[in-house]
């Protein structure tokens, strides 16, 4: 029993010293995203860039393979960040029980995108690299440090 709460021990050891340096070694080469890891007061995300919109990140992305940008729509925009904020709010990592009922009156998205990564991933959620023309999209940082990203599309 003694032996197996040593190996117990050496392996949580080694998952967080692998998922450290990870972290570390992930700064963001990624297009449009602007995450750097720092050690310092026990390790945090920090955008080394100003404040760019989500809008801008998606775009890079679609840019990285050869897609033409989104245009942005207020719409949209407005409820990507309202969809990002109540999933940041409450760690929601997936989609809503009712992502759409975000939509504010007058707007509509036949389809919607969302994920909840560590910032030094970059932008991700479904609907990024699809033939849509129009888009919003927000993310939100939730108090356990994943980016909250939602992106609405038509």
């Amino acid at each position: 029993m003694r032996y197996l709460m040593i190996a117990l021990v050496s392996v949580l050891f080694l998952v967080e010293t692998a998922d450290a340096s990870y972290r570390r070694d992930m700064a963001s080469d990624q297009p449009g995203n602007p995450w750097r890891w720092t050690d310092d007061d026990g390790g945090y995300w920090w955008r080394w860039k100003g404040a760019a919109e989500a809008l801008d990140e998606v775009n890079a992305a679609r840019a990285a393979r050869g897609l033409r940008p989104f245009v942005k729509d207020d719409g949209l925009t407005q409820a990507a960040v309202a969809a990002a904020t109540f999933r940041a709010t409450g760690l929601i990592a997936g989609h809503t029980a009712n992502d759409f009922g975000f939509l504010p009156a007058g707007a509509s998205a036949p389809a919607a995108g969302c994920a909840a990564w560590e910032p030094s991933l970059g932008w991700g959620s479904c609907c990024t690299y699809e033939a849509y023309t129009y888009a919003g999209a927000a993310w939100v940082l939730g108090s356990d440090g994943r980016r909250y990203m939602h992106l609405f599309v038509r």
